[in-house]
């Protein structure tokens, strides 16, 4: 028992982060038969845990510790235990630019993007806090990114473009939100005004169109943006004027038909 029970901790240990499904089908492979659950928690991951080789997240989600690794001065890879948390997700928001490196800022929280009937409670882990956001549809426009020993699904550019316009405050609001996504290149332009349209959403037209013109002013990532692609949003423009921060007075981009606070544009200067 005690060959197998090392024989499975050598092939946890390149995962680093593993669910308890993942430690059951290892397990399986070990010993070339089916096994029961139970039998595995008792027989293996309970010892592990003991060991130390094992260190528990949340129920059904574990750390792998190297063999020179104490508990205590343990690293914990935010990313890593965040794609383990639900088989079907994707990381996205502020999370999502961290993944393609353009964030302005590290954040102690992970968005983890699910369907309702996937929910979990947000839980904490060393100093990062994981909190799931709910969403319809977690397979459109999703990115999969090699990451260390895993694949992480993460949220297409485009995709992640427009939800964080969309939701500024998990983008951390709009300061962060313009300087993130100042620094995400490789953008479609053309799959991200199809995907506004998509939305239907009258005041994303305007936020879209607005922070597109601006970056493009601004950003070697977005100088490329073609003019018939902002007229095709400007068109799209009508009613009354909106705030871009809800109840923020501003001065009012006549373009766009959106009041913009007065110091946003102060703020961003240093893209």
């Amino acid at each position: 028992m005690r060959r197998k029970t090392e024989e499975l901790y050598t092939t946890l240990l390149p995962m680093r982060v593993v669910s308890f499904d993942d430690i059951v089908q290892s397990t399986s492979k070990i010993t070339a038969t089916s096994v029961n659950r139970r039998y595995v928690y008792r027989k293996y991951v309970k010892r592990l845990v003991e060991t130390g080789k094992l260190q528990p997240i949340r129920k059904g989600l574990y750390a792998v510790l190297s063999p020179f690794e104490k508990p205590e001065k343990h690293e914990t890879d935010k990313l890593l235990i965040a794609s383990k948390i639900r088989k079907e997700y994707y990381l996205g928001f502020h999370t999502a630019l961290e993944c393609y490196g353009s964030a302005y800022s590290t954040f102690n929280e992970a968005y983890v993007c699910v369907q309702a009937k996937d929910r979990f409670d947000p839980f904490h882990y060393g100093r990062f806090t994981f909190k799931p956001i709910f969403t319809k549809d977690t397979v459109s426009y999703i990115a999969e990114k090699p990451y260390g020993p895993s694949i992480i699904k993460v949220s297409g550019k485009e995709r992640t473009f427009i939800e964080c316009i969309d939701r500024v405050e998990y983008a951390g609001g709009w300061e962060e939100c313009i300087k993130s996504l100042a620094e995400l290149s490789g953008i479609n332009f053309e799959k991200l005004v199809a995907l506004t349209f998509n939305q239907r959403k009258q005041i994303l037209f305007r936020q879209v169109g607005y922070f597109l013109e601006y970056l493009r002013n601004t950003s070697p990532f977005y100088e490329h943006i073609s003019q018939d692609l902002l007229e095709k949003l400007k068109k799209q423009v009508k009613g009354s004027p909106q705030y871009l921060v809800r109840g923020k007075p501003g001065e009012l981009n006549a373009r766009w038909r959106l009041y913009i606070p007065e110091d946003l544009e102060e703020k961003l200067k240093e893209i």
